[in-house]
C-alpha cells in the first residue's frame, strides 16, 4: 500500500481543547441542540484527553507509523459514542480548509443501528452530510467512500475486512481506508470488539458425519482432499482413545508443524450442491437441508483452519474435537483508538502486550451513589440449566422482584437467547411493570434500555473451556501441552480461569449499564437511583464479578438480596433406627428372629446400642415392642444368639 506522508503540521488537526469545549457546548446544551446533560471538571478532562489521543493517533499514521492501539476507558455515560460524533464533525469542517491536508475517519460500532444513529449525529452537529454508513443493509458505492470525510461500519463488517486479507483480497480492506485525502489516519472503536478471534472447531461426531455422507463421485473426483479429511479423522480418534475423565486438552500440532498446502475448497463447493434432505430423508425438507448443509460447510471450514494454522484437542464433556484461532483484528488498521468502559476487565488488552496502550483517564467522572445492587447467590446459573429449570424459577423471580421494586416501575431482563421468549411469556406479557428482555452476545452497547430503572442479571454467560484457550492462542502463538495442562502467564498461575473471569464481569458489566445508570444528572456525575438484581454463584467467579462492578461502577450500593433461585430441598425427617425397628417387627409373622439379622435387614453399623435400649424395660421402645408382644431374649454364653420373640 502506498501511503502519502507529510509533516503533521500539514494536516487538519483538530486541536483537543477546542473538541473539550466544543464537547462541553453539545453535552450541556438542551435538547433538541444538545445532550441536555450536566457537565463537570473530570468530565471536560476526560473529552480533552479522548482529543489528544484521537490527534496522536492520527500523528502517528500521518507518519507511516502503525500506531499501538490506544485503549481508552470513558465510564459509561461520560460521552464517548457522543465525544466520537463531535469531533468527526469537528475534524470535517477542518477538513474543508484548503490549505491543509484533510483528515478521513473511519468508525466502528457495534450494531447496524448504532451506526445508522451516529451517522445521523455528525451530520446534525455538522450541519451537513459529511458521514455515510457502509453495512449489509446500506452497502455504500466506491464513489461516496471515496467522498466521504466519515465512514461508519459495524464491528461485524471490520473483522470481515481482515477475513479478506487471508485471500490476499485487499479490496474491501482498501475501499474503507482510502478516500479522496488518500489514507484515513484516525480509526475509533467504540466499545470492545466482538469476536475478535476466530475459533474453528470439528466434533469427531461431525467429522464422520460428514464423511459417510460423502457420494462416490464426489470421493472419485477429489481423492486428496477425502484422503486428507480421513487422516484429520483417524488423528482426532487417537487422541480420543487416550483421553479419560470429562476434560482434556492436547497440542496435536503447532503453527510450524501445520499441515497445510491441502486446499479443501474444491470439497466444501462438491457438498455445497448437494441436497442433504434427500440423501438422510426421503423427501424434501428446506429447513434440514439448510442445518445439515451449515453442518458440514462449518465442519470443513474448521478443518482447513487446523491444516493452516495450529491444532489442539479437546474433550468437554461428550465431545471431542479438534480446535485452531486466529485473530480477526486488523492490527495494521490505521490510528486505531478503542473506547472500551470496560478496558479495565477485558484480558483481550493484557494479551495485546506492547501493542496497546492504556492512557489514564479521570477516576471520578461518574458516581453511583444512586445505584443499589441486590446480590443473591445460586448455583447451577449456566444456560443448560436455566434452559431446564426457567419455568419453574420464573415465577419465583418474578414475585421477589415485583415484591422488591413495587409499582411504576421499568425492569430490564438480560438472560440467556433460550429462555428470553419464555420471559417474555410468562413476565412481559402478564405484568403491570413495563418489562422487557435482552439476552447475551446482543446487548452490548444499545441504548434500547437506557430510561428503564431497574435491570436483573438473570444466569450468566459462561463460555467453554476452549474460548479461553483460543483467544490466548491466536494472540500468544500457540502452546505446548505443558501450557494446556497447566496454563501459566506471567503472574497468573491459571491464566484461562483469569480470562473467563474478566470475560464474565465485562459481560455482566456491559448488561447492567444499559439502564438509565448511564445518564448524568448532575456536576458530581450521579445518574438516576436505580435498581439492580443479579444471582451470583458463591464461588472464585462470582467474587471476581462482583468487584469488577464496585471497581467499574464507584460508590455502588451492595446490599444482599434474600432471595433463593431454586427452593430449598426438603429434608426428609431421619427415621430413626427405633421407629423402623418397630414396624420392622410389626410386620413379621410370629416366632423368633436374630439380631444379627435384624442388623442386616436394618442397615445397622452396630448392635451395642440396640442391646442397651432391648435390656430397658422402661425405655418406649421396649415398651413399644411389648405392644405388639415382642420380647427380648438375651444370649448366654459363647456362641449363643440373642433375638426378638413375636407371640403368635
Amino acid at each position: 500500500m502506498n501511503i502519502n506522508l507529510a509533516s503533521p503540521a500539514h494536516y487538519a488537526l483538530v486541536c483537543p481543547q477546542d473538541f473539550s469545549s466544543r464537547m462541553n457546548d453539545y453535552w450541556t446544551s438542551p435538547r433538541p441542540i444538545g445532550l441536555g446533560q450536566h457537565s463537570s471538571a473530570p468530565l471536560k478532562i476526560l473529552w480533552r484527553i479522548m482529543g489528544e489521543n484521537f490527534r496522536a493517533a492520527i500523528e502517528e499514521a500521518s507518519l507511516g507509523v502503525q500506531s499501538p492501539w490506544r485503549i481508552l476507558q470513558p465510564p459509561t455515560g461520560s460521552g464517548k459514542t457522543q465525544g466520537t460524533c463531535v469531533y468527526a464533525a469537528m475534524q470535517a469542517q477542518r477538513n474543508l480548509e484548503g490549505h491543509l491536508k484533510p483528515i478521513g475517519m473511519l468508525v466502528v460500532t457495534r450494531l447496524i443501528e448504532e451506526a445508522d444513529k451516529i451517522r445521523d449525529t455528525i451530520n446534525a452537529i455538522a450541519g451537513r452530510p459529511v458521514a455515510i454508513v457502509n453495512h449489509s443493509s446500506n452497502a455504500a458505492g466506491p464513489e461516496a467512500l471515496r467522498a466521504s470525510d466519515v465512514v461508519v461500519i459495524t464491528h461485524q463488517a471490520f473483522l470481515n475486512a481482515k477475513r479478506n486479507l487471508k485471500g490476499d483480497n485487499w479490496a474491501a480492506w482498501e475501499r474503507l481506508v482510502s478516500w479522496r485525502g488518500g489514507k484515513r489516519l484516525l480509526t475509533v472503536i467504540d466499545e470492545a470488539l466482538a469476536n475478535v478471534v476466530d475459533e474453528s472447531s470439528a466434533t469427531a461426531d461431525n467429522l464422520a458425519f460428514v464423511l459417510g455422507i460423502i457420494p462416490q463421485a464426489v470421493r472419485q473426483a477429489l481423492p486428496e482432499q477425502v484422503q486428507v479429511l480421513e487422516q484429520v479423522y483417524s488423528v482426532l480418534l487417537a487422541y480420543v482413545s487416550d483421553q479419560d475423565g470429562d476434560s482434556a486438552m492436547s497440542m496435536i500440532w503447532g503453527e510450524k508443524e501445520a499441515p497445510g498446502a491441502i486446499d479443501l475448497s474444491p470439497l466444501r463447493a462438491a457438498m455445497g450442491e448437494l441436497r442433504y434432505d434427500r440423501l438422510v430423508g426421503t423427501r424434501s425438507n428446506h429447513k434440514n437441508h439448510a442445518w445439515l448443509a451449515a453442518r458440514v460447510a462449518e465442519t470443513l471450514e474448521a478443518v482447513q483452519s487446523c491444516l493452516d494454522q495450529f491444532a489442539y484437542y479437546a474433550k468437554e464433556g461428550k465431545y471431542h474435537s479438534i480446535n485452531s484461532a486466529a485473530l480477526a483484528v486488523p492490527l495494521n488498521t490505521p490510528g486505531p483508538v478503542v473506547l472500551d468502559a470496560t478496558a479495565k476487565s477485558n484480558f483481550l488488552w493484557d494479551l495485546f502486550e506492547e501493542r496497546h496502550v492504556c492512557p489514564p483517564v479521570p477516576s471520578h467522572a461518574r458516581d453511583y451513589n444512586n445505584v443499589t445492587l441486590h446480590v443473591a447467590r445460586g448455583t447451577r446459573l449456566g444456560k443448560n440449566a436455566m434452559i431446564d429449570h426457567i419455568k419453574e424459577r420464573l415465577p419465583r423471580v418474578r414475585r421477589a422482584v415485583e415484591a422488591a421494586l413495587g409499582g411504576g416501575r421499568s425492569l430490564f431482563v438480560c438472560a440467556h437467547k433460550d429462555v428470553e421468549d419464555t420471559i417474555v411469556r410468562g413476565w412481559r406479557d402478564k405484568s403491570a411493570m413495563m418489562v422487557d428482555v435482552g439476552h447475551w452476545n446482543a446487548v452490548d452497547g444499545r441504548n434500547d434500555w437506557q430510561d428503564f430503572d431497574a435491570a436483573l442479571i438473570l444466569g450468566l454467560p459462561y463460555r467453554p473451556q476452549t474460548w479461553a484457550t483460543n483467544m490466548f492462542c491466536a494472540l500468544q502463538g500457540s502452546q505446548d501441552d505443558k501450557w494446556l495442562q497447566s496454563p501459566e502467564w506471567k503472574q497468573f498461575k491459571n491464566v484461562r480461569k483469569e480470562m473467563e473471569r474478566r470475560q464474565m464481569s465485562v459481560s455482566v458489566i456491559q448488561a447492567i449499564n444499559r439502564i438509565c445508570c448511564r445518564h448524568v444528572i448532575d456536576a458530581e456525575g450521579n445518574c438516576p437511583p436505580a435498581d439492580i438484581f443479579i444471582v451470583l454463584p458463591q464461588d472464585a467467579v462470582g467474587e471476581a464479578v462482583l468487584d469488577a462492578i464496585k471497581a467499574d461502577m464507584p460508590g455502588i450500593a451492595v446490599r444482599q438480596w434474600a432471595f433463593e433461585l431454586d427452593p430449598p430441598k426438603q429434608k426428609r425427617p431421619r427415621e430413626s433406627s427405633h421407629t423402623r425397628l418397630i414396624a420392622y417387627m410389626e410386620e413379621l409373622p410370629a416366632g423368633a428372629v436374630s439380631l444379627s439379622e435384624i442388623q442386616h435387614s436394618l442397615k445397622l453399623t452396630s448392635l451395642k446400642k440396640l442391646r442397651e435400649t432391648l435390656n430397658a424395660a422402661d425405655h418406649p421402645t421396649t415398651q413399644a415392642l411389648a405392644e405388639l408382644g415382642v420380647t427380648y431374649v438375651a444370649g448366654v454364653g459363647r456362641g449363643s444368639k440373642s433375638f426378638l420373640m413375636k407371640a403368635a
